[in-house]
């Protein structure tokens, strides 16, 4: 699986921090809202929330260098006070339940056990609090080759655009809003080639197949591939947790 450091960018996702500003605002995140962040990677997203919206997020990640590294990258931009980094399970999180106002997670849900990450993700949210994601969606009719490819490749088991929603209610979510963002995936595509350059391009290929060998390589080739077809989507999903009767 392709990591931030083999493609030398920093945002591993479709539309980069104004996607998450998206996410956010859907939410409802304000300089009020205590939020968690599920599968944080360096902490960029949660110090650009911190920043942008004045509020006061937790996140979490199984990476122990992704824990440290969002540390060191909110201590350098004086976030200390507003932010926490905590190595955990997204399936097994620590917290009480309704402990968050909101609860996010991004273009990560698709690597994890689905429900039963957003079952948590859902327990620890307070009630009328809002669980929200970003992630792949599988358009209608994609062939059930190609799927099985990418999680063979990835280990990404996305939902279709329909699919993520049913999956919210399933949960136990009302009020769910799906926001169809699948133009951001050439978008993306694109930005990451003008980042990187050619240049760049031959140097991530190169590192891919020293450290996984000429499957890693075709692997990631085939993942591109992929990404760039017509049957690959990309969602926001946001759903409300019940206030108790």
């Amino acid at each position: 699986m392709l990591e931030k450091e083999d493609l030398g960018i920093e945002i591993l996702h479709p539309g980069g921090l104004e996607i998450t500003k998206d996410l956010a605002e859907l939410c409802g995140i304000n300089e009020k809202s205590k939020v968690f962040d599920v599968a944080c990677g360096t902490g960029e997203s949660a110090c650009f929330l911190a920043e942008t919206f004045e509020c006061e997020i937790v996140g979490v990640d199984a990476s122990p260098i992704m824990v440290e590294k969002a540390k060191k990258k909110a201590k350098e931009r004086g976030l200390e006070g507003k932010t926490t980094f905590i190595l955990a399970d997204a399936h097994k999180l620590s917290f009480p339940d309704n402990t968050f106002d909101v609860v996010i997670s991004e273009c990560t849900l698709c690597l994890l056990n689905k429900e039963a990450a957003l079952r948590e993700m859902v327990r620890v949210v307070k009630p009328n609090g809002c669980v929200g994601i970003h992630d792949v969606a599988w358009k209608e009719n994609t062939p059930r080759e190609l799927k099985l490819k990418l999680k063979d490749i990835e280990g990404e088991e996305p939902e279709t655009i329909e699919g993520w929603k049913r999956l919210f209610e399933k949960v136990g979510l009302v009020d769910v809003v799906v926001v169809d963002k699948s133009h951001l995936i050439p978008e993306w595509m694109k930005e990451m080639r003008r980042q990187v350059g050619l240049w760049g391009e031959l140097k991530i290929f190169l590192n891919i197949l020293k450290k996984e060998g000429p499957k890693g390589l075709k692997n990631a080739w085939e993942s591109m591939k992929i990404f760039e077809s017509s049957h690959t989507g990309y969602v926001i999903v946001v759903g409300r947790k019940p206030s108790k009767e």
